[in-house]
């Protein structure tokens, strides 16, 4: 739908219902402050249609999260700064430090210079004890402290993490980093 349809001078659309006769400039101030509330409301509606139509934007699927969470809670003026520095981030969460030991059964004379292939004989492979323990998180968000608390001071952890939960595959864990 095109927004210019929206765009309605209730002032000059009140004046213009009148008869000519009816058009004195005392009436046409005083239409102009009965059709304010009609304007306000339009205000109103338009505002949430545009939210609306920005929100539709995403799904579960194609969604860009990160440009999501810095619409919705970051600055909106520094959106496509890349480099901006507290901008919220999306990282990926999969990739661990703990590699797993790997323990040969070595041989007096045996040089092995690279690993052997996972299921081969005379060799166990042994994972740290805190990477077995370890969650592993299918993607980490990074987000600046000031962003989550609203304009009252108020604590929105909780509506990031609905927001995220919302436009994420379903299945992918997550972690918030707060910086």
């Amino acid at each position: 739908m095109n927004n210019a349809i929206l765009r309605i001078d209730f002032g000059r659309l009140a004046v213009m219902l009148l008869p000519e006769m009816l058009r004195p400039p005392r009436i046409i101030a005083l239409l102009g402050i009965l059709v304010k509330p009609f304007a306000a409301l339009l205000t109103t509606l338009t505002d949430f249609r545009t939210d609306k139509l920005q929100r539709l934007k995403y799904n579960g699927q194609v969604c860009k999260l990160e440009y999501c969470l810095n619409y919705r809670f970051g600055s909106r003026d520094n959106i496509n700064d890349l480099t901006y520095p507290k901008r919220i981030r999306i990282l990926d969460g999969t990739d661990s430090d703990g590699k797993p030991y790997i323990i040969y059964c070595r041989e007096v004379n045996a040089v092995y210079d690279k690993p052997k292939q996972r299921g081969e004989r005379n060799q166990i492979i042994l994972n740290r004890r805190s990477v077995n323990n370890q969650r592993f998180y299918n993607f980490i968000v990074e987000c600046p402290r000031e962003y989550l608390s609203d304009k009252r001071g108020e604590n929105i952890e909780k509506e990031f993490a609905a927001v995220v939960n919302t436009y994420k595959t379903q299945g992918k864990t997550w972690e918030l980093r707060i910086i």
